[in-house]
């Protein structure tokens, strides 16, 4: 089975690549993508190009980091998800050693590889992604795919709202 990508070649021009399905590491699981929202972020990086441009001119780029879909497989060693399962993701995944990591605070990891961003650039536009499984969650039975696929952009806007505390006759 084949896998389709969507690549940024160059702003303004997305072209569609066939690769190989990617490969499922032990922790990982390889989602079929249903949906991905489309951010401000993925809107500047195909107008103008990445903010941070990769170190080589040959690396390829892809968009997206808003997912939901459904697993296909999962690796050996992942025991809370399964084939079937609806979920949404992530996209962040620290280094797991830093000592923010090690404290719990692995959202500030100053070697976070967020999708669709340096240092490998893999974006969501695709039919399949492989994604640590730790960083993968079960939708609740209510809430459809497209749904699923604004639960990250929502879990932002929540903790800015949480940040902002008391706003009650407040300009913002």
């Amino acid at each position: 089975m084949k896998n389709t990508v969507a690549i940024l070649e160059k702003p303004g021009k997305m072209v569609m690549k066939e690769t190989d399905l990617p490969t499922v590491k032990d922790d990982e699981v390889l989602i079929k993508v249903g949906y991905v929202g489309i951010c401000g972020s993925d809107v500047h990086g195909f107008q103008f190009g990445p903010y941070i441009p990769p170190k080589d001119p040959n690396q390829t780029i892809g968009l997206g980091h808003e997912v939901a879909g459904v697993i296909e497989k999962v690796g050996k060693n992942v025991i809370n998800l399964k084939a079937g399962d609806r979920v949404c993701i992530e996209p962040g995944v620290p280094c797991y050693k830093c000592e923010f990591c090690m404290e719990g605070f692995y959202n500030v990891c100053p070697d976070v590889d967020f999708m669709a961003t340096q240092p490998n650039y893999k974006g969501a536009l695709t039919n399949y992604l492989a994604h640590p499984a730790d960083m993968t969650y079960h939708l609740p039975d209510n809430m459809s795919l497209v749904e699923g696929a604004l639960v990250e952009p929502a879990a932002v806007g929540i903790h800015a709202a949480e940040m902002a505390g008391d706003l009650l006759g407040k300009k913002v």
